[in-house]
C-alpha cells in the first residue's frame, strides 16, 4: 500500500471519530462559559422525581426521543454525573458539531453557577449604550465651545 492511501484511510477512520465532543464541567468552568455564551438549552435528565421535588425553570425535561434545534451549547443535568455524561454522549451523537456540556454536581452545581452569574451581571457595569464626558466640558469660565445658530 503506498504511503497516500494509507495517509487517506487513516483520515477516513478519524472523520468519523470528530465531534463536537462532550464537556464535563465543574461550577467553575461552567461559569466562565456561561459569561461568554448562554446555552441555547439546559435539558433536565433527572428522574421524573426529582424533576417534580425541585423544578428547574426553563429546563427541558430529557426524553430518548425529543428533537432539538441547538444554536448554542447544550447544556445537561442529570441526579448524578455519570447519567448525566451519557445523555450528553447520546444529544453529542445526535446533533454533531454542537457542543454538550455536562454539569459535574447537578442540580446544585447549576444553581449555584446561575447564583453568581446574577451576581456578577448585577455587579458588572450598567448594560445599554455608555458614553465618556470629555475632558474640560464641566469646568465653569469661558466655554471651550460656541454653538451658533444659523439665522
Amino acid at each position: 500500500m503506498n504511503f497516500s492511501l494509507s495517509v487517506f484511510l487513516m483520515l477516513l477512520g478519524l472523520s468519523g471519530t470528530v465531534r463536537a465532543d462532550v464537556v464535563f464541567m465543574e461550577r467553575v468552568q461552567l461559569l466562565q462559559a456561561l459569561k461568554t455564551n448562554a446555552p441555547c438549552c439546559v435539558i433536565d435528565a433527572r428522574n421524573e422525581v426529582s424533576r417534580k421535588k425541585h423544578p428547574l425553570d426553563d429546563a427541558l425535561p430529557y426524553t430518548e426521543d425529543m428533537r432539538l434545534n441547538p444554536s448554542a451549547a447544550i447544556v445537561v443535568i442529570a441526579d448524578n454525573d455519570a447519567n448525566a455524561l451519557r445523555v450528553a454522549k447520546i444529544l453529542d451523537a445526535a446533533y454533531p458539531g454542537q457542543r454538550v456540556c455536562a454539569v459535574k454536581g447537578g442540580v446544585r452545581a447549576w444553581e449555584a453557577t446561575l447564583v453568581e452569574l446574577s451576581r456578577a451581571a448585577a455587579s458588572g457595569p450598567p448594560s445599554g449604550i455608555g458614553f465618556i464626558i470629555p475632558k474640560n466640558t464641566c469646568e465653569s469660565g469661558s466655554p471651550l465651545q460656541r454653538l451658533r445658530s444659523a439665522k
